[in-house]
């Protein structure tokens, strides 16, 4: 039996960005099999879901996470930068049993479903016990185990058995990567060997860079010239590998950047909350890999990838000078299609075509924000709100109906 999504507008994300006015879209076994007029795909037994007065267009690709710790909301607002400078602790975050994380990330994952999101990367200490429960929630996700000198043999140990369990292949729903934790809580002996272990491995590496002034300190103290010098000797460039953050690099090295075509985990939020500073992306849009990123929730509190992706385009503008940067249908991208490219399954993932795999979201033209319809790309932008999700389905699974969590497999768990 196949599901028909009956009658929708559809914003494809395709190469040309193309905007369909009713249009079924009938998915089979989890992928887009046909897409075509109104009332012309359904066949006898098929499950319709009516999208008269809906807009359909590809999930939000969550590039950079820490999903366990959603617990933290709310403890570290308004806090100086030196606070975060030695670690990323929050204020008591001690009391909290590893049930806590359990029932924090079964929330969060609802949360990302319910705010339209079907991919996250996610990455964390313990990632055997957090996968799993990832899994069941029916995201598709890139997870790694956090990998640090500090946690020595232990951290090395726990990401080979994630590795061994989820493999590297982006065609599975719940795959692997390498996660160094940053460049300076990982030596460079360590940063080469994760680079080789992704190389033998073919997956990707994920890692924070150039998040505060004292990280690119200590890596000058080591030698390195700055992030990116530190980078490459590791061999840790390229589009292979997921630079979270990278705020603190010089203009030589933005250049650089891009000659390497590294990719960047854009976090806008997280980055103006901690560190009253962000990323100047107009400089990397279209010459690498960006997508965007909420990050945890201590440091940006919300995991509403509309908010972030509109937060990117108005301060990058102002950090452009110029508000002709960063438009709309390039923003859409960076939220959908552009954040498949950075974790490497845009071939799966990402845009409305055939072939892909239904990850989708249904969007309520009723809803007062996304009238009136002039440009349905740009209501998404600058005017849509999380109320405005009404489906959401990964893998051509409905997780989402009506504005809440359909009935399924984990779904009691991530209410609690």
């Amino acid at each position: 039996m196949a599901l028909v999504l009956h009658n929708a507008a559809v914003l494809t994300v395709d190469r040309e960005n193309r905007v369909l006015a009713g249009r079924d879209i009938r998915i089979e076994d989890g992928a887009i099999a046909a897409i075509g007029p109104a009332g012309t795909l359904a066949r006898a037994g098929d499950e319709t879901l009516d999208c008269t007065r809906a807009l359909v267009m590809p999930g939000f690709v969550n590039v950079h996470t820490h999903a366990a710790t959603a617990l933290f909301r709310g403890l570290s607002d308004d806090l100086p930068r030196a606070f975060w400078a030695n670690a990323y602790r929050v204020p008591g975050q001690e009391r909290f049993t590893p049930e806590d994380y359990a029932r924090s990330l079964r929330g969060a994952c609802a949360e990302y479903l319910l705010n339209g999101v079907t991919c996250i990367a996610d990455r964390l200490a313990g990632m055997e016990t957090w996968a799993p429960i990832i899994e069941e929630s029916g995201l598709r996700a890139v997870v790694g185990e956090t990998i640090t000198d500090a946690r020595g043999s232990e951290g090395w140990e726990a990401s080979e058995r994630v590795l061994a369990r989820y493999g590297t292949d982006p065609s599975r729903r719940v795959f692997a990567g390498l996660a160094p934790h940053a460049l300076d809580s990982c030596s460079d002996a360590l940063l080469a060997r994760c680079a080789a272990r992704a190389r033998d491995l073919g997956g990707r590496v994920f890692i924070h860079v150039a998040q505060n002034e004292l990280e690119v300190e200590r890596v000058r103290e080591r030698g390195h010239a700055g992030a990116l010098a530190c980078l490459r000797a590791a061999g840790l460039t390229g589009p292979d590998v997921v630079a979270a953050h990278a705020i603190y690099l010089s203009d030589a090295e933005m250049e650089g950047w891009i000659e390497d075509g590294t990719a960047i985990a854009h976090c806008p939020a997280s980055n103006l909350k901690i560190e009253a500073r962000t990323l100047p992306i107009h400089r990397f849009v279209g010459r690498v890999p960006v997508g965007l990123g909420t990050d945890w929730t201590a440091t940006n509190n919300s995991n509403d990838m509309i908010v972030e992706a509109r937060l990117a385009a108005l301060v990058g503008k102002m950090l452009a000078d110029d508000p002709t940067v960063l438009p709309v249908g390039q923003m859409i991208r960076m939220l959908t299609i552009e954040g498949a490219r950075v974790l490497g399954i845009d071939h799966l993932v990402g845009s409305v075509e055939v072939g892909k795999r239904a990850d989708l979201v249904v969007i309520d033209l009723d809803q007062p924000e996304m009238m009136p319809a002039h440009d349905l790309a740009s209501n998404v932008l600058y005017a849509a709100s999380v109320r405005s999700i009404r489906d959401v389905l990964v893998d051509g699974r409905v997780l989402v109906r009506g504005r809440a969590l359909a009935a399924g497999p984990g779904t009691a768990s991530a209410r609690e």
